[in-house]
């Protein structure tokens, strides 16, 4: 079969659209399906190995979801009677003690739908009125602070800068005694 388009190559892919109850066929070669993809938006979507990869996307997800849904069915909260299923179809919980029952799920969620578990947005900065002598630093700050040193640790060790890792290394070290200090200090108050 000959391309619709160029009438010269042989047809690889071959489009139906159906609307309503009329249904067109094209069939075209490779090179006129590429060029009517640049012209033409609505070819543009339709990328038959994205699609399968959906697909196959979709079908593992929803297995994994089908195993999540039968190892967590038995759970419910203690204080409130709220269930999985019930979880599960509003998106809700029903009292604070929730959060302690579906703690699995939940972390497995907010972990799927942020980029972890960990609050890396904004910290409110010192307010403008008189600083105290000493402020404790906040413990995000200080984790976030950790996390750069970590990163730029890394980097220079894999750039073979080893005089600035071991000058890294210590910052990391000083701020991992200043967040214990700090956490000990929250300890005590």
């Amino acid at each position: 079969m000959l391309c619709d388009i160029c009438h010269k190559n042989t047809a690889t892919i071959h489009i139906q659209e159906i609307v309503g109850s009329e249904k067109k066929t094209l069939h075209l070669c490779q090179e006129c399906a590429t060029r009517k993809a640049q012209e033409d938006s609505s070819f543009q979507a339709l990328n038959l190995a994205e699609v399968l990869y959906n697909i196959s996307s979709q079908l593992n997800a929803e297995k994994k979801q089908e195993t999540a849904d039968q190892e967590h069915s038995g759970i419910f909260c203690s204080t409130c009677g709220w269930d999985y299923e019930g979880f599960r179809k509003t998106g809700r919980l029903g009292c604070p003690d929730c959060y302690h029952a579906f703690y699995d799920t939940l972390k497995s969620a907010i972990g799927a739908m942020h980029r972890g578990t960990t609050h890396t947005g904004k910290v409110p900065g010192v307010s403008q009125g008189k600083a105290p002598k000493r402020a404790p630093m906040d413990k995000a700050i200080l984790k976030r602070e950790l996390e750069k040193l970590q990163n730029l640790l890394n980097a220079a060790v894999a750039g073979e800068e080893f005089e600035r890792a071991a000058i890294l290394r210590d910052k990391i070290n000083e701020l991992k005694e200043q967040l214990k200090g700090e956490e000990d200090h929250a300890d005590q108050a």
